[in-house]
């Protein structure tokens, strides 16, 4: 079985904070005030080449240019180096040998190099299990991410759990043909409303808490 961790709310509850940095980004720069409503449909869960089209569709006469994008850099560089912490549990996860286990993110390998590091997981996650947006021409909700870890991994579509908090997320898992769980734990997912559209999302299961979330890895594995 072959488990594809997202990395973004799920193994780091860091959703937030790279919305915070187009947030900020956008009034400075574009004066531009995104709402809750704005910011989790257009930043959360998403490449950020994707959250860029987002932005220009839903902005009318929007351009995120190199110098919005080289000042959203630095503020992403900080976060990745500084802000990042594992989340609860997960390293239990990690560390069990029944599962074949990779990590297919909608950052870059670079953004994913450095977030690995900074937490200390690049031990388990190399360049031969990790899978990036830079890889794919279609982000999610498209399913060519995961397909693409599947295949390089060798496993079968059938046998693979995708562990997502997105809701583009657990469609693309969903589109690919795989069971998929969806992580509640992240500070902005974790309440009955969100958990519910993870599941109308097509979510098979929905947890909050990575014990748990072990123990059902477990229970599919036997």
């Amino acid at each position: 079985m072959l488990i594809i961790w997202d990395f973004d709310g799920v193994i780091c509850d860091s959703d937030n904070i790279w919305a915070e940095n187009w947030r900020k980004l956008l009034n400075s720069e574009k004066g531009i005030d995104l709402s809750e409503q704005e910011t989790r449909k257009l930043l959360i869960g998403i490449s950020e080449r994707d959250k860029a089209r987002r932005l220009e569709m839903h902005f009318s006469g929007l351009s995120i240019d190199d110098d919005f994008k080289n000042k959203l850099n630095e503020l992403h560089d900080f976060g990745m180096k500084n802000l990042l912490v594992l989340t609860e549990g997960i390293r239990d996860i990690f560390e069990d040998k029944r599962f074949k286990q990779c990590i297919a993110t909608g950052g870059n390998q670079y953004q994913n190099d450095t977030k690995n590091h900074t937490v200390g997981i690049d031990k388990y996650f190399t360049a031969a299990n990790c899978f990036t947006a830079d890889m794919v021409t279609r982000g999610k909700p498209d399913p060519e991410i995961f397909l693409l870890a599947a295949e390089k991994m060798q496993v079968p579509v059938t046998d693979c759990v995708v562990i997502e908090d997105s809701l583009d997320g657990i469609r693309s898992g969903k589109s690919a043909g795989m069971k998929v769980f969806a992580f509640c734990g992240a500070t902005a997912n974790n309440n009955r409303e969100y958990k519910q559209k993870c599941r109308e999302a097509g979510a098979d299961e929905v947890f909050d808490d990575m014990k748990a979330l072990h123990e059902a890895l477990i229970s599919l594995a036997v």
